[in-house]
């Protein structure tokens, strides 16, 4: 059974996938085993073995050269509390088994998350990495050579990271099933890691960042209240952030929230340049927003959420 596990989950399909060429002398995916192992593709190394979790701190370096999700890169950036996921989803007929551990450990952090908003969660399906030569040029949840360079081996793998100096440690490894409790646990000591991030505790998810017609400027964005509180967008911003350094703050072009505009729990809001636009639903915008008329936004950039304070809420690719 274990053998079966090791097959059908791993991480040979996502690299033939992705058409970026790894440097020489490295290796992708799983080791012999199906553990991870061996030089990933930017000089980063992860030490594994075949069990399933790894509870010494490891250190990693994201090569930014090679394609990874532009929000992932964001956050890497500004040094923020990160837990990234790779799990399997449809099903394969070389996994009798199911695939119903991926779908476990996927919806516990899901579950999670809401209790931990100081951290930036990321999750990828480990047959979309996409096909790019750059960072923008992947779409929406493709995650480029990210999984090759973090030398994942089967599927799910959580990853838990926090800065240290001038590159990031990753504090849990887990491969394989992982009980809701003990990802609890990984998650509070992660989050007791003193460090000098902007992230916001607020709720808010930034789902949709629509482009006007012309200008590179927003027509809208849509927001969704994943919090327990009402909150009030009066005051937040929409910045770009700088692809160069992922540098992000309340100076950085972009809009501001103008007026009141209060989204319930659970619920979802749009903004818009004028008080007349219309979102992807149909509905009318929530409030409205100033300036940003010419910020020259291209598809593949990315945006970041800010709240009152200039802290980071989320982060978004046009």
């Amino acid at each position: 059974m274990t053998l079966l596990f090791i097959t059908g989950c791993g991480g040979g399909d996502e690299t033939a996938a992705t058409t970026v060429a790894t440097p020489a002398g490295t290796t992708t995916g799983a080791a012999a085993g199906g553990a991870p192992g061996g030089n990933t593709a930017g000089g980063a190394t992860v030490e594994g073995s075949a069990q399933a979790e790894s509870l010494e701190d490891q250190p990693f370096t994201l090569n930014l050269d090679q394609p990874v999700p532009p929000d992932f890169r964001a956050a890497y950036q500004r040094k923020a509390l990160i837990v990234v996921t790779f799990f399997k989803e449809g099903e394969d007929p070389l996994y009798p088994q199911g695939l119903e551990v991926d779908d476990l450990v996927n919806s516990d952090l899901s579950d999670l998350q809401s209790q931990y908003p100081e951290v930036e969660f990321f999750s990828y399906d480990i047959g979309d990495p996409g096909e790019a030569e750059t960072s923008e040029e992947l779409e929406q949840g493709q995650y480029g050579t990210l999984a090759a360079q973090m030398d994942v081996g089967f599927t799910p793998f959580v990853a838990m990271m926090a800065p240290s100096g001038e590159q990031y440690t990753i504090t849990n490894l887990y491969q394989g099933y992982v009980e809701q409790g003990v990802l609890n646990q990984a998650l509070f000591d992660l989050t007791s890691i003193e460090v000098a991030s902007n992230t916001s505790d607020i709720e808010v998810e930034l789902e949709t960042v629509e482009l006007a017609e012309s200008g590179g400027g927003i027509e809208y964005f849509t927001v969704t209240n994943n919090g327990d509180d009402r909150i009030n967008l009066e005051g937040f911003s929409l910045r770009v952030v700088d692809p160069e350094t992922g540098d992000v703050t309340s100076d950085s072009p972009g809009v501001e929230v103008n007026d009141r505009t209060r989204v319930r729990p659970g619920r979802s809001a749009s903004v818009g340049r004028v008080p007349d636009v219309v979102d992807a639903d149909g509905r009318p915008v929530r409030g409205t927003f100033e300036g940003g008329e010419d910020l020259q936004l291209q598809p593949g950039d990315t945006v970041a959420l800010l709240d009152s304070g200039g802290a980071v809420v989320d982060t978004a690719t046009v």
